[in-house]
């Protein structure tokens, strides 16, 4: 990638000096840090919330018994994924950035979505198509939890990841306004937009 020189010419100093001293998030040196989420999270929130429960349940799997799973599943991943045993430097720099900002939406938030399908849906493909601080959406390219709901005759699968997520909404303190596209030939292909309300 070429180096535009007028652009850094008007540039005066170092750029980073421009920034507070009490607001710089530098790295300690020599201190190595990891940013995978570690398998041991999952374990644990598996252990508490085991994804068979949602389809072995005697419960009719009705929109509500999801919405209630749902929740229960949020509770559980935020109280581990916020635990001592689990929280990492990235969590820490996310919430240090947004005290300083004021700027909740999407990153806080974010992170427990993302925590959400890596832990149900650890070999999924998915990524974040769009993350700005009005919006965020989420496409899942092969989404195994709605084929399961599929095979079991449950159309309204979004009724779990709505409620999950609005748990995580009410834990970071933004509301937020979900939207749900699924694909209409089940390639499971899904897309969850959240719109910063």
């Amino acid at each position: 990638m070429a180096v535009d020189f007028k652009v850094l010419q008007k540039i005066k100093g170092n750029p980073s000096t421009e920034v507070a001293p009490e607001r710089r998030l530098k790295i300690n040196p020599g201190q190595d840090y990891v940013y995978d989420l570690p398998k041991e999270l999952i374990y644990a929130v598996n252990k508490e919330f085991p994804v068979e429960s949602l389809f072995n349940s005697d419960k009719e799997i009705s929109e509500d018994f999801l919405e209630e799973q749902g929740k229960s599943f949020m509770a559980v991943l935020i109280k581990n994924t916020d635990s001592e045993a689990f929280r990492d430097r990235t969590a820490d720099m996310i919430e240090r950035v947004a005290e300083q900002t004021g700027i909740r939406f999407p990153h806080v938030f974010e992170r427990y979505v993302e925590h959400a399908i890596i832990v149900l849906r650890p070999r999924d493909a998915w990524t974040v198509t769009e993350a700005t601080t009005k919006q965020l959406k989420v496409r899942s390219f092969n989404c195994s939890l709605g084929k399961k709901f599929a095979e079991k005759g449950i159309s309204n699968c979004q009724s779990f990841c709505f409620a999950a997520y609005q748990a995580a909404a009410e834990k970071v303190g933004v509301p937020v306004f979900m939207t749900c596209n699924n694909d209409a030939n089940d390639s499971g292909l899904c897309e969850l937009a959240f719109q910063k309300q």
